[in-house]
Order: structure tokens, then sequence, then C-alpha cells
């Protein structure tokens, strides 16, 4: 189980950035002040409307980008304006100023040994794009699949394939209807693609639950390792609230139970790990997807 060292700071950031992304998402880009610890991939942020807000509590936001722009940090985000809260973030202005909590959770160990193979479904692909640019970096190449339900729903294809072929990595698409690049889902691509690859290999996966649990159940069943980054409702994103836990694994919950104490107090204990201290980025023996909502 990871240990949480407290990193995060509260701070009011500066909007630098806010457009359309197509299919119905924007992209946010965030300005931190000094002392704020630029997040790595899969971690997450907390924001928090300036009074008046239409909203009580802060929304928790993948990052999807972090960047130096002069001497400033800046922070981006691809989110879809559905709720109230993200609907009033959708209205701020470059010059704005909104609250942040972060950097939050665990991120992707992308240091870990193998032929790293990204899965990405519909806006998952941000984080991930973020984390095949710091595996380039370590001149590691990837191979990324990224899948939709049809292909309006590829978020950022474009830019995708510009920054990965920049890179050397290869781009692997694939859609439920077929509408572009291979018919099928993201695990059926597993399937064609693994037996090309070096072993042992390292997936890092984004996006809904159901594809997780998929890419998941395939990791374990094919002896690789996936680690997936959960998305839960997240009150404070501190675990204090205890708000979003997930149910750990069989394993998982003797691992905790043989270190003869619960685990530490901000994070969960042995039947359920709190999505935002021990994860949000879990590999997949850690839970039990049998109960994974």
């Amino acid at each position: 189980m990871a240990t949480t060292t407290r990193t995060w700071r509260q701070v009011s950031a500066r909007v630098r950035t806010q457009r359309e992304y197509g299919a119905g998402f924007r992209w946010l880009e965030l300005e931190m002040p000094a002392g704020f610890a630029a997040p790595v991939a899969g971690q997450f942020v907390q924001l928090l409307l300036d009074p008046p807000s239409p909203v009580l509590l802060p929304r928790p936001m993948s990052v999807a980008s972090v960047s130096k722009k002069g001497t400033k940090l800046v922070v981006g985000f691809l989110y879809a304006p559905v709720g109230t809260g993200t609907q009033a973030i959708a209205r701020l202005e470059p010059g704005s100023t909104i609250g942040v909590t972060g950097p939050l959770g665990q991120g992707y160990p992308l240091d870990e040994p193998g032929t790293p193979v990204l899965v990405a479904g519909g806006r998952g692909v941000a984080p991930l794009l973020m984390a095949a640019d710091v595996l380039a970096k370590s001149r590691r190449r990837c191979e990324f699949v990224f899948g939709a339900r049809t292909a309006s729903l590829l978020v950022g294809l474009a830019e995708a394939r510009e920054r990965l072929a920049k890179r050397g990595s290869k781009l692997h698409l694939a859609t439920d209807d077929g509408t572009r690049g291979f018919k099928g889902n993201v695990v059926q691509m597993l399937d064609r693609l693994a037996p090309k690859l070096a072993g042992p290999l390292v997936i890092y996966s984004c996006g809904p639950h159901g594809m997780l649990a998929a890419v998941a159940r395939w990791a374990m069943a094919n002896g690789a390792r996936a680690h997936l980054a959960m998305e839960s409702v997240m009150a404070c994103g501190t675990g204090v609230c205890r708000g979003c836990p997930l149910p750990r694994s069989a394993e998982a919950r003797d691992r905790v139970l043989a270190t003869g104490a619960d685990a530490a107090p901000l994070q969960g204990n042995p039947e359920w790990a709190m999505c935002c201290t021990d994860g949000p980025v879990f590999e997949a023996r850690e839970l039990d997807w049998d109960r994974v909502e």
C-alpha cells in the first residue's frame, strides 16, 4: 500500500486559457502561484469556485498537462461541463481566479520496467498523453491504445496522433461501431496487440470504470501489471471526509491486516481504500472488481 506524503497546498490560481476542445469538452489552463508542486501524471486537484458560487464543494479534476510558461507553472485540464459546478467553471474567463487544492493522490508509476501500453477511453486520453510525454523524456516509447464507442468520442484525436508521432510511440484506435480504426473494444485490441510486444507488459489506463474493470481482468489473466486511474465522489480529496471508498481485493486486505494496524489515518482501512489518498491510481490486483461500481 502506498504511503501518502503531504505535498499539497491550497492556493488561488489564475485562469490562463479556457477554450472549446470538441465533442462537448473544454480545455482549461491555470497559472499556479510560486511554491505549488508540479503534479505528476495520474494525480488530480480540487477546484473550488470563488464566492458567490452555485456549489458548496470543490470539483475533483484529473491533471492533463503540466508546463512552464516563462517562470510560471501552468496546469491543464480536459473536462466536460455537465453539472452545475463544471458549467460554472466553463464560464470563467482568462484572468479569473479559482481555488486549487493539490497536487493530490498517487500518480502512475512510470518507472516500472516493461513495455508500456497506455489504454485510454474517451477523455481518459488526456492524463495518458501526459504520461507518454514523461516516458518519452526517459527515452521510452509506448504503445497507445485509444478507444471509444464511436469516432466522434475519440477526444482530441488529431492532437494525440501528432504528439505520439513526435515521440516515436504508436497509436492504435478502436471504436465499438468501427467508425475509426479497429472495430471492437480496447480489450479486444489488447488481445491482438499483446503477442507482438516484448514482455512483460505494463499497462497504464484511464477511462470509464467499466472499461477499467475489463482492462484489469485482462491484465490479471495475461500476466501483465495494470495501473488504473479511478474516479469517485471526492468532497475533500485529502482523506478527511471518507467519501470515496473503493473495495479492496482479498490480497490487498490481507496485506493491510499483516501490518498489524489499520492504514494510515487519512488512507483507507483493511476493507476499503480511499480513492483520493490510496489512489486514484491503483494496480489491478488492489481492488475487488466484482464490487467496484
